[in-house]
């Protein structure tokens, strides 16, 4: 069993009203922290889906030695920039129905390898269940791996149904993986997720 990481990074930062993901952290860039936790979790072959005019995210999932995938057009939502992405890697990798992907949302720069790690040896005790996704306080976080025989049904949904709503209905098919700390909730929207990120790096 194989899992691909998915990265999509395609959106606009409009509320942090700047390009989000080359933000500084700690020395390296937003993208970068979400690399190194998806790669050193121990998924290889890792994609970054990045907009069609984002030359400078390009170059920085090209430096960090990503794939990339460059959209020709704007995407309306992450689910459809998720599924360009795994047509990208069903055409390169021609994943069997039984491998998996990690979707890995590009502004959660608090992930740490270990949480991907601890969701891949999951997915090796528990081979009944399709979707693994870690849980805090009741709440669900990110990243979250789902066997690769649901891309189809995913390709099938209506316009407007995101992921979130696909693995909702799926609750006999999902363990939830418990995790004791709250970074896999935290994301990067606004000017005061990045301040209140940067003082909790120094402290």
């Amino acid at each position: 069993m194989q899992t691909f990481g998915l990265i999509p990074a395609a959106g606009k930062s409009e509320r942090m009203g700047r390009p989000k993901l080359l933000l500084p952290v700690g020395g390296k860039t937003v993208l970068e922290h979400v690399l190194t936790a998806v790669r050193g979790g121990g998924v290889a072959e890792v994609l970054v889906v990045v907009g069609p005019h984002d030359r400078a995210l390009y170059e920085a999932a090209e430096l960090a030695g990503a794939h990339i995938l460059q959209l020709t057009e704007d995407t309306l939502h992450m689910r459809e920039t998720c599924e360009r992405g795994l047509d990208w890697l069903e055409s390169r990798f021609h994943p069997r129905p039984d491998d998996g992907w990690l979707l890995m949302p590009a502004d959660h720069p608090t992930c740490r390898p270990d949480v991907v790690r601890a969701l891949l040896d999951a997915v090796a005790r528990h081979p009944e269940r399709s979707i693994l996704v870690p849980a805090h306080a009741g709440r669900r976080g990110h990243p979250v791996w789902l066997r690769w025989d649901h891309v189809h049904a995913i390709r099938a949904l209506q316009r407007n149904d995101g992921l979130n709503a696909f693995i909702r209905v799926r609750r006999d098919q999902t363990f939830e993986l418990p995790w004791m700390s709250a970074e896999i909730l935290r994301d990067l929207d606004t000017p005061d997720d990045y301040r209140q990120l940067l003082a909790d790096a120094h402290e």
